[in-house]
């Protein structure tokens, strides 16, 4: 019979913690969504109309001591009023490179490929005198392990995103 060696054993028992402890890590209480900025993205023409659509920009903060690696972000967006979501984004907002304990994720946007639309010429921000326009929330959820976190919600600012800050990081 074959016997594992001390060290094999040790480094499988260290392994299996390991795993372990990264599992049971609460999100809720490890990292939090800062540096939000949200409004209303000019996606261009759908169907010969301008079409609106709701965007954020935020920050993950690892506020642990420990580094953290592999967590997926949801965010789901939800006309306020309504019972069900919108639509939803599904991001990988933390690799598996480690972020430090104290450190924050470079900016990462959501942006819904659902939204409203006008017709061509309109002032955009007329959209939210609108009749049929309703706000919008951006419910954010962690999920890493197969557990979800709730990681907070975010009204959508009544605001157009300028054509020059679409795509630029946020600070």
């Amino acid at each position: 019979m074959v016997r594992p060696s001390r060290a094999l054993v040790l480094f499988l028992v260290l392994a299996g913690s390991g795993a372990t402890a990264c599992a049971t890590v609460d999100l809720t209480k490890a990292i939090q969504v800062t540096d939000v900025q949200g409004g209303w993205y000019d996606n261009g023409l759908k169907e010969g109309k301008n079409h609106l659509v709701p965007q954020i920009t935020f920050r993950l903060k690892n506020v642990s001591a420990e580094p953290i690696t592999s967590v997926q972000v949801n965010v789901s967006f939800w006309k306020d009023g309504e019972d069900g979501m919108t639509d939803e984004v599904i991001l990988q907002a933390i690799s598996s490179e480690p972020l430090p304990a104290g450190a924050s994720t470079e900016p990462i946007k959501a942006r819904s490929p659902v939204g409203y639309t006008q017709d061509p010429g309109s002032v955009r921000a007329d959209l939210f005198i609108h009749s049929l326009f309703k706000d919008m929330t951006a419910r954010f959820f962690a999920k890493r392990g197969g557990a979800i976190f709730k990681l907070g919600e975010f009204k959508i600012e009544r605001k157009i995103i300028p054509t020059d800050q679409r795509d630029a990081p946020r600070p």
